[in-house]
């Protein structure tokens, strides 16, 4: 039974990133398809400290991490919950899971409004600090997963509508710009390299290895403190990194400042394609992709250059330093195909279309 008046014009886009754009560029999108969008970061919901400590709370016996973690996803749901009595969105996108609990998603549902859950990791994978995240991607009217290999694994437990899609870029944020002469000397490198160490994991492990083959060359790495863990295993690897995570525009930035950007992407990645590529693209650099099936299909005339093991990176990455006309030709080919095809505006107008 529908007991509240929706407003049928409005979508909520829920994110919880800190550094990354996805989310809001997502709710952008929906506000130049023709859609009042309003954008909620669940950071907002709880204090900083809860966070800090939910995300430590695994270490703890099992008692009271499931004690902190219920009050966690306690004060994340009632407030979403108060939140939409006062504006009774009719259509909610959720990244990934955003803490949000199945009950809550089938509450908002009985009010008749659209739970559209849109993926960047795969739901079936298991994160220690998503413990509901496949039962809230299984409680949405609809999951848009950018990656389809993770499509049989929904398909198997029935959930209700799957749609494939590219998120793309974002073209005004990731775009070719005249860097400072500040901003060449601190991203100037003949490969850049952005992102978290992931822990000493297999993520972590796996990242540092295909990046360790590159150590020697001028290559810069931007990351947090979490490379850290994994240096003593990687020693060359420390030499080239820099402490200091970033933010999308110096993400720009810094790939207006480099020559290449070999994209490696994290062990839950079955065939998709990482943002990065898009975004990297976007930014006029030249990226080197970890190769995954979902590429051929998203460039199928061999405008995106590929890897397919470590050994091959650092031979295509030495190859293509020294043939500076093929590097260019492969980036405008690429970033024909993106401004073409893969803009965020556009892949959502795709989406919109198929819910």
């Amino acid at each position: 039974m529908n007991s509240l008046s929706l407003q049928y014009d409005l979508h909520w886009v829920l994110g919880e990133q800190e550094l990354g754009t996805q989310e809001l560029s997502f709710a952008k999108a929906l506000t130049k398809n023709g859609r009042k969008t309003t954008y909620i970061n669940i950071n907002s919901l709880y204090s900083g400290n809860l966070k800090s400590l939910n995300r430590y709370s695994h270490r703890l016996p099992r008692k009271y991490d499931n004690l902190i973690h219920h009050k966690y996803l306690e004060r994340i749901n009632l407030g979403l919950q108060k939140k939409y009595e006062e504006e009774k969105p009719a259509c909610i996108f959720i990244y990934n899971d955003c803490k949000v609990l199945p009950e809550t998603i089938n509450s908002f549902r009985r009010h008749g409004t659209r739970i559209i859950v849109f993926l960047g990791d795969d739901p079936n994978y298991l994160f220690a600090g998503k413990k509901t995240f496949l039962l809230t991607a299984l409680s949405a009217d609809a999951i848009i997963t950018p990656d389809t290999g993770w499509i049989e694994g929904l398909q198997m437990l029935d959930a209700r509508k799957i749609i494939y899609s590219p998120y793309g870029s974002d073209p005004e944020i990731f775009h070719p710009i005249n860097p400072s002469p500040e901003q060449i000397k601190k991203y100037s490198a003949d490969i850049l390299f952005i992102g978290t160490g992931y822990y000493l994991n297999s993520w972590g492990i796996r990242r540092a290895a295909i990046l360790n083959e590159l150590a020697g060359m001028n290559l810069k790495i931007f990351g947090d403190n979490l490379w850290h863990e994994l240096f003593p295993y990687f020693p060359m690897l420390k030499k080239h990194f820099i402490n200091e995570p970033l933010r999308a525009g110096d993400v720009n930035a810094a790939c207006s400042c480099a020559r290449i950007y070999p994209v490696v992407v994290n062990s839950g990645v079955v065939n998709g394609a990482s943002t990065r590529i898009f975004d990297g693209i976007s930014s006029g650099i030249f990226v080197l992709a970890e190769y995954r099936k979902d590429l051929e299909k998203l460039f199928p005339g061999g405008e995106l250059v590929f890897f397919r093991s470590k050994s091959e990176l650092r031979k295509k990455a030495e190859y293509y330093l020294k043939h500076e006309d093929e590097m260019k030709d492969h980036v405008r080919q690429c970033s024909e195909i993106v401004t073409k095809n893969y803009s965020f505006e556009l892949c959502i107008k795709n989406i919109l279309e198929q819910i």
